[in-house]
């Protein structure tokens, strides 16, 4: 019997659409890869540009579940329907079904956890509002104008129960609740979306005592906002870009903040533990990509599992989802466990395509593996580019950048000359997962960059490349089974330099958008210091040659 097309939409911030033939994926992508415009929110329109781009959409339909969030899009949501049937193959009696923003987190990660029985937290800015929450939870009767900022879960053999929710009036002058505290800080030091990340890496060079603040206020899961810190959010002083403050009080800031929101954290997962009496926790809203305080929570003990991508764009996987397990009743088989979700790309087609670019020249070595890592050790920089993109914010191999790390050069000249950001900015490391533990203070898998580990004692400042000013990284364990082709990459480079790690960064250019297609990538290739381009089983380089930092000998370690 066919199993059911389910089409997944996040119709919100990090807008994405997910394809499942009843419980199996069929294909994730994210709009930003298709329009370049990072972030891109979900709008009127995106179902023509999908299905102009993926296959897959083509398909007829069974089912379309999507999500919103506490934007006023969703009061076109006729508007958006009528869309659906016009320019889709809905079936006759297909249905177009809506969850909430903080339900299709929940249906991103609980099911594919693995755990049997686990405790959910749901952690964000902002959700739905609480008109649109269908299912109960404690003291829904009543309320109006209110939206959700956290949600707290038990889930056992597949039923949910909703156990706590944070809600907040979205009042500016009185931000509450986690993700807000971490948004306002951000939008303090960096304006813009999705800059989260910046202030992590800012946070490392600070000092925890500069700066006299209080703890934030954690009860029951909620999370209070104490009126210092409101206080200090409005001030103007602080933004990257200007010269108020300096580096080290913006910095000191970013610490001091982090590390508050890492306490916050941890008092919220032992709440949570302790009431649902699981030490198994699924975690996902874009808090969770903190990879800094998840690693804290990771310590305490805790069973973690985090989706490859936590954020907005992982609900179009748990809208899908939620389809096949509640609308069809098939039982949960997706283990979300492997991200390289984008769709086919017809690696062969790179033979013709580089004909467009006369300044460059394609081979097939004899033994692509030996050739590369032979490029890295001598001080290149390559980009990769496989089939089936990864799905979320982190480069894991199919559409990346890598180096060798054990020169300072090439951070510098990643960050400078290819990517165009800050100078402080650390870059992510590749690392067997049998020696994961030879090089970090870290046991186990972190095969989608969550979670951070400090370096053991006798390997710090060996790998500057990776190394992050307090000697930690976010690392990236890789098996065969993972991706092959890194895999055997950090093997071979391994067994020339001793060394089993290589450094990984997202393959695109400054204020670029993730390459998606292999154009995507023969133009950021072109235009930027990168020596060469691999598409296996072929090499494309620069018949130009770029100048090799390894050459910048005053940057050598």
């Amino acid at each position: 019997m066919d199993q059911p097309s389910i089409l997944g939409i996040n119709r919100t911030q990090d807008g994405t659409i997910s394809i499942f033939d009843g419980g199996k994926h069929v294909v994730s992508i994210h709009k930003e890869r298709l329009t370049k415009r990072k972030h891109h929110w979900g709008r009127l329109g995106d179902m023509k540009l999908y299905k102009e781009h993926i296959a897959a959409m083509n398909r007829p339909f069974d089912l379309v579940v999507e999500c919103w969030s506490a934007d006023n899009e969703i009061e076109r949501k006729e508007e958006y329907h009528e869309e659906l049937r016009t320019v889709l193959d809905l079936k006759p009696n297909a249905r177009i079904v809506e969850i909430s923003h903080h339900y299709s987190h929940l249906y991103s990660a609980y099911p594919p956890s693995g755990f049997e029985t686990c405790a959910v937290m749901i952690i964000d800015s902002v959700g739905s509002p609480v008109e649109h929450i269908k299912y109960d939870y404690p003291g829904k009767e009543g309320k109006t104008g209110l939206f959700e900022v956290a949600s707290y879960y038990y889930c056992h053999a597949g039923e949910i129960t909703c156990i706590g929710k944070q809600l907040h009036d979205r009042d500016p002058e009185n931000p509450q609740g986690l993700g807000n505290f971490y948004y306002k800080l951000t939008e303090c030091l960096f304006k813009g979306e999705g800059n989260e990340g910046k202030v992590m890496g800012l946070a490392a060079y600070g000092n925890l005592d500069a700066l006299d603040l209080p703890e934030l206020d954690v009860q029951d899961g909620e999370v209070f906002i104490p009126k210092a810190w409101q206080e200090l959010f409005k001030s103007t002083e602080y933004n990257f870009k200007d010269e108020i403050k300096t580096f080290q009080e913006k910095a000191d800031l970013a610490a001091k903040a982090q590390d508050v929101f890492e306490k916050a954290l941890i008092k919220i997962a032992l709440w949570l533990s302790e009431k649902t009496g699981t030490k198994n926790i699924a975690y996902a809203g874009g808090c969770a990509l903190n990879c800094v305080a998840n690693t804290k929570v990771l310590e305490q003990g805790y069973d973690l599992f985090i989706p490859p991508a936590p954020h907005d764009g992982g609900t179009s996987v748990g809208c899908a989802i939620y389809g096949a397990v509640e609308c069809f009743k098939i039982k949960n088989e997706y283990d979300w466990r492997f991200d390289y979700l984008g769709p086919d790309v017809k690696l062969e087609e790179i033979t013709e395509l580089v004909k467009n670019y006369p300044e460059l020249s394609i081979e097939k070595p004899e033994d692509l593996i030996e050739t590369c890592a032979n490029h890295i050790y001598w001080g290149k920089i390559l980009c990769v580019f496989q089939s089936n993109s990864e799905f979320g914010p982190r480069a894991l191999g199919n559409r990346s950048i890598v180096a060798d790390t054990r020169y300072a050069v090439n951070k510098f000249w990643i960050n400078t000359f290819i990517k165009g950001r800050e100078w402080f900015r650390p870059i992510a490391p590749f690392v067997l997962e049998e020696d994961v533990s030879e090089y970090f203070d870290f046991k186990g898998r972190t095969p989608f960059m969550l979670f951070t580990a400090f370096l053991n004692k006798k390997y710090i400042d060996k790998f500057p490349t990776i190394e992050h000013v307090d000697h930690s990284a976010r690392i990236q364990t890789v098996i065969k089974d993972d991706n092959e082709f890194i895999y055997s990459l950090i093997k071979n480079f391994k067994e020339k330099t001793g060394v089993g790690i290589i450094a990984n960064t997202s393959f695109n250019g400054k204020n670029e958008t993730m390459v998606e297609t292999l154009t995507d990538a023969l133009n950021c290739f072109s235009k930027n210091a990168i020596h060469h381009l691999v598409v296996p089983p072929y090499i494309i380089s620069k018949k130009t040659e770029v100048i090799n930092p390894l050459q910048l000998s005053s940057y050598k370690v």
